[in-house]
């Protein structure tokens, strides 16, 4: 085939997966065999090397805009140990702070992950309250504290920025400003503008504590060797058996994996070859953030670890629009118990758990990596690189 000036940019990728679907082209199919030591998912003191270096310092996507609900609300999550209070203000600004009062410390909302209306954000210890956009509106017997700052005494706020109907932060409020997401993508934030990821909307979230490290979930989603095996009763039968084709970007990666329905583009003009239709795209973004465009609803994997055994896994379904019948909300339903019931969590969060109780087991010296799984090979690289 040759590439046009007008063509999309997924032909290039297209064009390697069908090349893949003839025979094995794709150069990875030479590379040596590669291991991995266990204690990268075990030990404790490389985890908080993780938690310091990765969790504290780099942008993580902490979901969609509409997890918030409407303006005028807060939601509380811990992520990565770090106590985070949300807020959607009246002006449908969005704004990161520390769910911490700048009194005494105490949690200022303490229903973690529920959205809830609020005219502003008490503090249950001693009655400060706080305006949504994080700024001290009062406290009870203000004649207390004579040398009181109230304008210095907000909420301490994380560098924070909503790009593509998502809310991306950096958990170390000494950080700096507020990240520059569409650098931090790079290629990828092509890939999300030309799905139209900003204009879904979220169905439903669901957030899991899992007793695995957060490496072998992505690393899970980086392969696809397992697909037809571990999913057969669920989504393999819609595969082709490990056809895969992947980029790496900057930090990122971006994998399009082999539908059954694939070879139907070699009829179809290069416009028409849908990363959701034709095959499924995966963007793995560096370091906690999973992206899989099933054909019809957009799936985000957000991994937060809380020790090196331990994750909080949230998944957010994205649809391209609220569901407005009775038969849409059904259809959406069924999907999202299929993807995050049957698949991700009966199915992959299931078997890393599994995996982790085996590494502690000692059984294994060394977890091997086959020509079909360079992806954990190139993950693995950019975290060596990140935390050294």
């Amino acid at each position: 085939m040759t590439r046009n000036e007008t063509a999309p940019h997924w032909q290039d990728l297209f064009e390697r997966l069908l090349g893949e679907l003839e025979h094995r082209s794709n150069p990875d199919w030479q590379a040596d065999q590669a291991s991995l030591d266990p204690a990268l998912y075990c030990d404790s003191g490389h985890f908080a090397r993780e938690r310091e270096r990765l969790f504290r310092r780099q942008p993580l996507c902490l979901g969609p805009v509409d997890q918030l609900g409407d303006p005028g609300s807060a939601m509380a999550r811990e992520f990565c140990g770090v106590p985070v209070l949300m807020t959607r203000t009246r002006e449908d600004r969005v704004k990161v702070f520390l769910n911490v009062c700048r009194h005494r410390g105490a949690r200022l909302v303490g229903e973690d992950g529920v959205a809830c209306p609020q005219q502003s954000l008490v503090c249950p210890y001693h009655g400060w309250t706080y305006r949504l956009d994080g700024t001290l509106a009062g406290l009870p017997h203000a004649e207390a504290f004579p040398a009181l700052d109230k304008q210095a005494s907000g909420l301490r706020e994380l560098p924070s920025s909503v790009r593509h109907g998502l809310i991306w932060a950096v958990l170390d409020p000494e950080s700096g400003p507020a990240p520059d997401i569409a650098a931090f993508l790079g290629g990828i934030d092509r890939d999300l503008e030309s799905i139209g990821l900003g204009s879904h909307r979220l169905y439903r979230q669901h957030a899991v504590k899992r007793a695995t490290n957060w490496k072998l979930v992505v690393d899970a989603f980086l392969e696809v060797y397992h697909v037809t095996r571990l999913h057969a009763g669920t989504i393999g039968r819609f595969f082709h058996d490990a056809v895969a084709v992947s980029d790496q970007v900057g930090p990122h990666q971006r994998v399009l994996v082999g539908r059954e329905s694939s070879a139907a583009i070699r009829a179809l003009p290069p416009e028409r070859w849908s990363p959701q239709v034709h095959g499924t795209l995966t963007h793995y973004v560096f370091p906690n953030s999973v992206f899989v465009y099933h054909p019809d609803y957009v799936s985000h994997m957000g991994l937060f670890p809380t020790s090196a055994d331990e994750t909080l896994f949230v998944h957010s379904m994205l649809i391209p629009e609220a569901p407005s019948t009775d038969k849409a909300e059904a259809h959406w339903a069924r999907s999202f118990e299929l993807i995050d019931g049957g698949v991700f969590n009966g199915e992959d969060l299931a078997v890393c758990e599994q995996i982790q109780r085996g590494l502690a087991s000692g059984a294994n010296d060394r977890l091997i990596l086959g020509r079909l799984e360079q992806n954990l090979r190139r993950f693995h690289h950019t975290l060596d690189v990140a935390l050294s």
